[in-house]
């Protein structure tokens, strides 16, 4: 871990590095995220990748029916699918991974606390088309390998940053998807107004994905309007899974 963290954050850090590979033989191709994006962008929708989560340390609970709603979300045209395997604190699993991709056929995303190769192994095995680097867990050597490891797959990754200084990281490595989350991983607050200043400091030529607090479609003008090419979007979706037809 590249620096002090504490509470739950430390927390699902050390069960992620704890977490057994699970090994399977891929059954669907790699489905690119990052050209999904651009051919949603292209046909002048908004490309939303729509997240499950069970929960969340910010206070989500749902008990939606996996397969009901990333098949609802991949009928609405979105440009992904996000799943939460972290167990702990987001009550996802692996094998709601396996069974989101055996069931759609749009790009999916492992969304977890990513900091070992024998997740990134797991995400390929079970169909996972992009993972999750988040610069706040991991020192920039461990970022870099496990960035290039990811891409030996031929993985899309997604490097998440939430400050100016994980921008400058994620730039100066010339990564391509950065997603900049408008939330803080340690105090949890929410503020769209910090990802319209760091989305701004990325240049055009990278895949830009806002990420977090993100409700209405005034929401999505905003960080549009601020560079963003893509939205990821859980907690509004989980609550209420038909908002997806007024953000696309």
């Amino acid at each position: 871990m590249p620096r002090f963290l504490q509470g739950w954050l430390a927390d699902v850090i050390r069960f992620s590095q704890q977490r057994p590979e699970v090994y399977k033989t891929r059954q669907r191709p790699i489905y690119s995220l990052k050209r999904n994006i651009m051919v949603k962008k292209s046909e002048g929708k908004n490309p939303i990748i729509a997240e499950f989560k069970r929960k969340s340390p910010s206070g989500l609970n749902v008990n939606s029916d996996i397969i009901e709603y990333v098949k609802f979300m991949e009928a609405n045209d979105v440009a992904g699918i996000s799943v939460l395997t972290e167990e702990k604190f987001f009550g996802g699993s692996y094998t709601d991974l396996e069974r989101v991709a055996e069931n759609v056929s749009v790009p999916v995303l492992m969304k977890d606390f990513v900091v070992t190769e024998k997740q990134i192994n797991t995400a390929y095995s079970l169909g996972a088309d992009a993972v999750l680097l988040i610069v706040r867990i991991l020192t920039e050597r461990e970022l870099i390998s496990l960035y290039k490891y990811a891409k030996s797959y031929k993985l899309d990754v997604i490097v998440e940053v939430t400050n100016e200084e994980e921008v400058e990281i994620a730039l100066r490595n010339n990564f391509d998807i950065i997603g900049v989350n408008s939330r803080d991983l340690s105090s949890l607050d929410l503020s769209l107004e910090k990802a319209e200043r760091l989305l701004k400091l990325i240049p055009s030529d990278r895949i830009k994905i806002a990420e977090s607090g993100i409700r209405t479609r005034d929401d999505i003008h905003r960080l549009k309007n601020a560079g963003a090419d893509a939205f990821l979007i859980g907690t509004t979706l989980m609550q209420d899974p038909n908002k997806i037809k007024e953000l696309i």
